[in-house]
């Protein structure tokens, strides 16, 4: 099966997540590929940024697609979406926003863990 070089990266970067956590989430494979630092994403966390992809390395045209790649890698590999909410390291713990647009679709894809069936 040929592949391009994002389908490898993301490929690895999820594999390298589902052995490390037992779980694969957006977060954590866009750090494996090098398009997140640990730094950025608690910045994140603790609200000083307004939105995930502010702080992505990729352009969103990108970082789309390593979405749907990820999306198309579990389900490949029968893995059950779960999602998660994500609250801010604030006092108020308010939501997080992933997208600049907040559109509930693609808010739904980052928010969206992919974890083995259990058996």
């Amino acid at each position: 099966m040929l592949s391009t070089p994002l389908e490898s990266r993301v490929a690895q970067a999820a594999e390298a997540a589902l052995d490390a956590q037992g779980f694969v989430d957006p977060i954590g494979v866009l750090a494996g590929m090098g398009w997140l630092t640990p730094g950025g994403i608690e910045h994140w966390r603790r609200a000083r940024v307004p939105y995930l992809e502010k702080i992505v390395d990729a352009n969103l045209g990108k970082l789309s697609s390593a979405l749907r790649i990820l999306r198309r890698w579990a389900q490949a590999r029968e893995l059950r979406p779960s999602e998660t909410v994500y609250l801010s390291r604030t006092r108020d713990r308010r939501p997080l926003r992933f997208s600049k647009t907040g559109d509930r679709g693609l808010e739904r894809a980052y928010r969206t863990h992919w974890v083995p069936e259990r058996r």
